[in-house]
C-alpha cells in the first residue's frame, strides 16, 4: 500500500513531505491550495476516494474477528493517501491540475479527506453529538460480533435455516457497521481548527460539492447517532451469558 508518488509536476520537497495525519489542523493556506487544486480541474468538483480494483469481494461466513478485520482493512485501503494519489496521478486532468499548483498526488489526497472529513464533522455537529455516535457504532459491531459467535458456537448439524439466516444477515450488518465506525472514529479525530477553517471557507467548498455530496453516509451516521439502545428489539437468538451457545442458535424444538 506504501506507493512512493511522484512525477506529477510536484516540487522534490513536496514529494517528500510527510503526509497529513488526520488529527493535524488545516490551516488557512492547506485549504486555499486545496480549492486552487479542484479549481483547476475541468470538473471544479472536490473528488472522492474510490476503492481499489483489485479489492476482493468480502467472506461473510468468515468467523466475526475475521470479518471485522476485513472490513478494517478494506477502509484503510481505500482512504490510503498515496494509492488515492497516485490515481489521481495517472488521471490526464487531474495531473495537470496537481501540476499547476506543484503538490504531489498523495499531498493532494490527504487535504481531500481531511477537508472531506471537516466538512462531515461540520454537518454532523449541526445535528447530533460525535462522541455519542462513535460509541453508538462500537455498540453495533459489538452486538453484531455477540450474535455471529452465538450461532457460530452451536454445531453446523443443530443449526437452523433460521439461525443460518440470521448469521447471514448478522455478518452483513457487522460489515457495515465496522466500516460506519472507523468512518465515525475518523470524524471524531479532525480537530476543532479544521472545522473552523471549513467554515470559513463554506461558501467557496459549497460551490465545489457535487449534488447530494455524502448526503445517504450523513443521514445514516446522524441516525445512528441518536438512535437509542433500548429502542433496538432483542432478536430471539440472542441469549444471556449463562445460557448455551446452543440454545442461542434457535436448537430448542
Amino acid at each position: 500500500l506504501t506507493v512512493v508518488v511522484g512525477g506529477c509536476g510536484g516540487t522534490e520537497s513536496d514529494a517528500l513531505q510527510p503526509q497529513v495525519s488526520v488529527s493535524t489542523p488545516l490551516s488557512q493556506t492547506d485549504v486555499e491550495r486545496f480549492l486552487a487544486v479542484v479549481q483547476n480541474h475541468e470538473d471544479a468538483l472536490i473528488p472522492e476516494f474510490t476503492p481499489p480494483d483489485d479489492d476482493d469481494p468480502p467472506d461473510f461466513t468468515l468467523p466475526a474477528k475475521d470479518i471485522v478485520a476485513c472490513f478494517r482493512g478494506k477502509f484503510r485501503r481505500v482512504f490510503d493517501v498515496e494509492r488515492q494519489g497516485s490515481v489521481w496521478e495517472r488521471d490526464e486532468h487531474w495531473k495537470q491540475a496537481l501540476s499547476t499548483q506543484k503538490i504531489s498526488g498523495a499531498r493532494f489526497a490527504s487535504l481531500v479527506r481531511n477537508v472531506s472529513l471537516a466538512i462531515m464533522r461540520v454537518r454532523l455537529e449541526a445535528r447530533v453529538d460525535v462522541s455519542q455516535l462513535v460509541t453508538n457504532a462500537k455498540r453495533d459491531v459489538a452486538r453484531a460480533t455477540r450474535i455471529i459467535n452465538q450461532i457460530d458456537a452451536a454445531p453446523p448439524a443443530d443449526q437452523t435455516r433460521e439461525s443460518k439466516a440470521l448469521r447471514s444477515r448478522s455478518a452483513v450488518e457487522l460489515g457495515r457497521a465496522v466500516a460506519l465506525l472507523q468512518f465515525a472514529e475518523l470524524i471524531q479525530q479532525i480537530p476543532d481548527e479544521s472545522g473552523a477553517q471549513v467554515r470559513r471557507f463554506s461558501a467557496r467548498l459549497k460551490a465545489l460539492l457535487p449534488a447530494r455530496a455524502n448526503e445517504d453516509l450523513l443521514a445514516e451516521l446522524s441516525d445512528l447517532a441518536v438512535r437509542d439502545e433500548n429502542t433496538i428489539e432483542r432478536a430471539g437468538y440472542e441469549v444471556e451469558a449463562d445460557e448455551s451457545p446452543r440454545r442461542s442458535a434457535g436448537t430448542r424444538r
